[in-house]
């Protein structure tokens, strides 16, 4: 049911109910738990006002159901609100107006919420039943079978995973040229379902229960600007955009780790929802048999000159495990942007756009790179190349092994692979680029000449996509990521053509 009139010429009032129950199933159902019908069910409302334009409130409510819950528990209310502001259309704004012909301000909050939290598994109301504890009877126990036991443990309290959504943001525009809008986010997400990890083994509990625990926190702005300008016969347009998006690790359930540096709290995902990476920090390669004497023993097997020296983080004389920090950033790039230009004179036109990414990292590794002669691929016949000319050698001299980038080569399994292979900084990557995304330049005939013809247009064009990519690694394409570069990069693609309406 919809609703919506205007009263009084400044009264704008909107309205909407809804009511839905949906019930589906899976088209390839894999297991007997999936092939069962989904059951969901809810409530939504919305009521809107805006006072001439000018003042406006919008309130929103979700009564929502899931099958996945046990009673008691299947409901959640999700309440939400958002107020604008069109400062511009006051009376005592008009001065203004020359210079600033639009300004705006908004803001909302409110709860969402996801009832899609087992993984594979639905039902978590209910406890599951797995195969064990199998039995053998006879004089020789040669008879018996199999038994059955309690998998994952009911959890009658689990609900929905909640998440408190706050934007505030402001549009304006100058000169009726340069448009901007800005908006600042924010998403403190809770109840995430997640495996207990501060249960000690003396509970003594086959299997970890699932429970809605997890907090994260999401922020950042999002930005978008856009020019145009007439310059005699030349148009001009210009536009950007910019996004910086930050995530944390609020509660996983773990305790303290030993050394609170260890601590996964706090620190930001990546995509598929890992982890920023730990791992040992670098400080060079060893380049003599007196360094490795006089420095914390490395407990990764044998290592020798031209190996990785790693960092004794806590000072306890040697380097493991409890060496590892966080390093670099996520593979998610906290900075996304673009921007791009063009210009129109008489029937010609030209744009360009670029797009990069910033903040994000990844590691370089593989039997390419561990092991390179042995590997006959072709398409990683570059990254031979490059540890062919930056390994440490034995026979170089010590300026020339002082600035290699590759350890010293060892077999598969010989003395320093397990040492050079370690998760570290020494492979790890800045995976900023920015890319020539675009570019186009076309020419549409004159309508003096389409006149006696069936044409009304006809364009002329030649493009290109995926140009130019500008970036510290140069081994293969960084959006690619880690790993030894192998897989199909992308494709740079040039275009001509022509567009005709008739």
């Amino acid at each position: 049911m919809n609703y919506s009139r205007l009263f009084d010429e400044k009264h704008r009032v909107g309205a909407l109910f809804l009511y839905n129950h949906k019930i589906h199933n899976k088209t390839q159902a894999g297991d007997k738990d999936t092939s069962l019908p989904y059951k969901n069910q809810g409530l939504a409302g919305r009521v809107t006002y805006a006072y001439k334009d000018t003042y406006f409130a919008e309130v929103n409510v979700g009564y929502n159901g899931s099958e996945n819950f046990a009673r008691g528990h299947r409901f959640g209310f999700f309440p939400a609100a958002a107020i604008g502001w069109m400062m511009s259309n006051e009376k005592w704004f008009e001065p203004l107006t020359n210079t600033v012909d639009m300004l705006k301000l908004k803001g909302s909050y409110g709860k969402v919420g996801n009832d899609d939290i087992g993984g594979q598994r639905r039902w978590v109301y209910e406890s599951s039943i797995v195969s064990g504890g199998g039995w053998n009877y006879g004089s020789d126990g040669g008879n018996g079978g199999g038994g059955i036991r309690i998998g994952e443990i009911e959890n009658l309290s689990a609900s929905w995973e909640e998440a408190l959504k706050l934007n505030v943001g402001i549009e304006f525009s100058l000169f009726r040229k340069l448009k901007v809008q800005a908006d600042y986010f924010r998403e403190e997400r809770t109840g995430i379902f997640l495996q207990r990890a501060g249960l000690p083994a003396i509970v003594g509990l086959s299997t970890i229960p699932y429970v809605n625990v997890g907090e994260t926190l999401n922020q950042g702005i999002d930005a978008n600007i856009e020019y145009s300008q007439q310059v005699g016969k030349v148009l001009l347009t210009a536009r950007g955009n910019f996004t910086y998006n930050r995530n944390e690790l609020v509660n996983n359930d773990e305790p303290d780790w030993q050394y609170k540096y260890q601590n996964r709290t706090g620190k930001p995902f990546g995509s598929n929802g890992a982890l920023q990476p730990f791992g040992l920090v670098a400080l060079g390669l060893f380049q003599s048999q007196e360094e490795i004497d006089n420095s914390p023993e490395q407990t990764y097997g044998e290592y020798r000159v031209g190996d990785i020296k790693y960092q004794d983080v806590n000072g306890d004389g040697k380097v493991d495990d409890q060496d590892m920090v966080a390093i670099g950033y996520t593979n998610l790039p906290e900075i996304t942007y673009g921007f791009g230009l063009g210009a129109q004179w008489n029937n010609w036109d030209v744009n360009v756009f670029f797009q990069g990414v910033a903040r994000n990292s990844f590691f370089v590794g593989g039997s390419t790179i561990s092991n390179p002669f042995s590997s006959g691929n072709m398409e990683r016949a570059a990254v031979n190349e490059d540890v062919y000319g930056k390994v440490w050698m034995s026979t170089n001299t010590a300026e020339q092994n002082a600035n290699v980038i590759y350890p010293r080569l060892s077999r598969s399994g010989g003395a320093g692979a397990s040492n050079n292979s370690k998760t570290s900084t020494w492979w790890l990557r800045d995976g900023s680029f920015m890319r020539l995304k675009n570019f186009e330049v076309g020419y549409t005939l004159p309508k003096s000449i389409l006149t006696k013809t069936f044409i009304k247009s006809l364009r002329f064009y030649a493009s290109g996509n995926n140009l130019l990519t500008f970036s510290k690694f140069k081994l293969w394409d960084p959006e690619k990521g880690g790993g030894q570069g192998s897989g199909y990069p992308l494709n740079r693609v040039v275009t001509v053509g022509f567009n005709a309406n008739f």
